[in-house]
């Protein structure tokens, strides 16, 4: 049963009009404006036009197209802004992440299911400070290189299975296999974990607590988010009492999600007792807090969330990354040829380019930074939370606003945004208002930008400069003619292409290089 059986209409009305009465009193007496918008109704404000949305980012991109670079809405009382220009962005969320560091009220993904030690959802304060320089110190730029081998030897099963009837490689086949590279990557990297089926039970109680979460959130997060005394619902609402099943449910999920984050770590502890660990987030953290013998339990949960996270944060968006190369390979031939060539010169025909290799291939690394721009892995980032009343332009924005950066739009703020032209990042030729680096837009802003990004970055560059040294990537025959898969792409928040079909065919010059010959 949803919450929204258990809340009369007359409580939830009188909730909404203090809060907009206290919103508006305060807007007056700032004597400031509000940023453009659309108008909504009293008591609901915008809610109903992002409930009938196709998806989010596609209403917020239509706002900005038609309001500005700063879209102000409003959902039951609650003020959020749409930032769609880098400039902004980067003057809010970075120059003044002193208080635009918080995040917007998630309190049954923080508080009910589990997620309390979940860094990206967390609110800001002691917590977050010490989530932040345990990951900084784990997964810093120096920190990330110790994993170059790691990171060959998962490429290497990537090439294998990608050589395996490459023909026959379409639809969800493909995503599999890119799937299983990223998530093989984040058990390895948080555990020393190996995982080489998507069947393993560890991946599966993962994707268990994930989805389940989510879906939990999608039916009455938002409620309990907006009216946080509904949370008594949850933790005092008696299990026999009628359509207590709402309880018991979310309960099973908070035990998913503690089972999924406690049994990997408790495995990598094992290996660490029995002195077979190699290095790893959860090795290195463990060593770096006192040891087995010394770790605290509080530092233990902590550890155990942020090793979790990894894997709910980093497996979409590499999977959304590396399907959406593929895609774009099978429309850029040219770029495609480009990229091999220099590779073919830099790199000698006897083995794979490796990270030691990256300051050497200057076309390859304009041609990643269009990867991450075309692919565009989040549409919007998490939302910020400003702590204070601000005035930014001489708009007014008040303490607790959400605010929503539109990474799609500022990666499109070009020139031919559709086609893949990675000489944009060679001469600056197309490139518009697009960042020199869209690494430092689609990690997120400031001091929520996402603390495994130069491992992410690692894993993505080594898998597809292999790739295009291996594979010449080509579109499907149909009749004996070429032709490129639709651009077609999921409506979640990350984007990940629809099922679509391309030929992956070992290159001549390079087929001796592939596991098996």
């Amino acid at each position: 049963m949803a919450l929204t059986d258990v809340v009369s209409l007359p409580v939830v009305s009188a909730a909404c009009l203090l809060s907009l009465g206290f919103f508006y009193m305060r807007r007056r007496a700032h004597n400031s404006k509000l940023p453009p918008g659309p108008s909504g109704y009293p008591f609901l404000g915008n809610i109903l036009d992002v409930i009938k949305a196709e998806c989010p980012q596609v209403l917020f991109t239509a706002w900005s197209r038609q309001y500005g670079e700063m879209v102000q809405f409003n959902v039951l009382g609650f003020n959020n802004v749409i930032v769609n220009k880098l400039s902004v962005a980067t003057e809010l969320l970075e120059k003044r992440g002193a208080i635009y560091s918080d995040r917007p009220n998630m309190i049954l993904e923080n508080e009910i299911l589990g997620w309390d030690a979940a860094m990206p959802t967390m609110r800001y304060g002691n917590q977050f400070r010490k989530h932040r320089r345990l990951s900084q110190a784990l997964l810093n730029p120096t920190a990330a290189r110790g994993y170059t081998l790691m990171h060959e030897e998962l490429s290497g099963r990537l090439l294998s299975a990608l050589k395996t009837q490459p023909e026959k490689f379409r639809d969800t086949i493909l995503m599999r296999v890119l799937l299983l590279y990223a998530t093989s990557t984040i058990f390895r990297l948080a555990y020393d974990l190996d995982i080489t089926s998507d069947e393993h039970h560890l991946v599966k109680s993962a994707n268990k607590a994930v989805r389940q979460s989510a879906e939990a959130y999608q039916a009455a997060g938002a409620l309990v988010d907006v009216f946080p005394r509904l949370k008594c619902f949850y933790t005092s609402y008696p299990d026999w009492a009628p359509f207590a099943g709402f309880k018991k449910s979310t309960a099973a999920i908070a035990e998913e999600v503690v089972r999924a984050n406690g049994v990997p770590y408790d495995m990598a502890k094992e290996k660490i007792r029995d002195g077979s660990a190699r290095p790893c987030l959860v090795n290195d953290a463990i060593n770096s807090l006192g040891g087995l013998d010394g770790i605290s339990a509080e530092d233990e949960w902590d550890l155990r969330g942020l090793a979790g996270i990894l894997y709910g944060a980093g497996q979409d968006t590499t999977l959304a990354t590396l399907t959406s190369f593929i895609m774009a390979m099978a429309h850029s031939p040219d770029a495609q040829r480009k990229a091999q060539a220099e590779i073919d010169v830099v790199i000698s025909n006897d083995r794979l380019p490796t990270l030691d290799d990256r300051p050497d291939i200057p076309y390859l690394e304009a041609f990643i930074k269009e990867v991450y721009r075309w692919a565009c892995p989040l549409a919007i980032a998490i939302p910020h939370a400003v702590i204070q009343d601000d005035v930014y332009n001489s708009y007014f924005i008040p303490k607790g606003t959400s605010i929503i950066a539109s990474i799609y739009d500022m990666v499109n703020a070009c020139p031919r945004p559709t086609e893949f032209l990675p000489h944009r990042f060679v001469d600056g030729t197309d490139l518009g208002e697009v960042p020199s680096d869209p690494r430092d837009v689609i990690f997120g802003f400031g001091r929520r930008r996402c603390p495994g990004l130069h491992v992410a970055d690692n894993s993505v560059w080594t898998a597809i400069a292999q790739m295009l040294s291996s594979f010449d990537i080509l579109p499907e025959l149909v009749d004996g003619k070429e032709v490129p898969p639709p651009l077609k792409w999921g409506k979640e928040i990350t984007r990940i292409p629809e099922p679509f079909m391309v030929r992956i065919v070992p290159r001549e010059g390079r087929k001796h290089l592939l596991p098996g010959n």
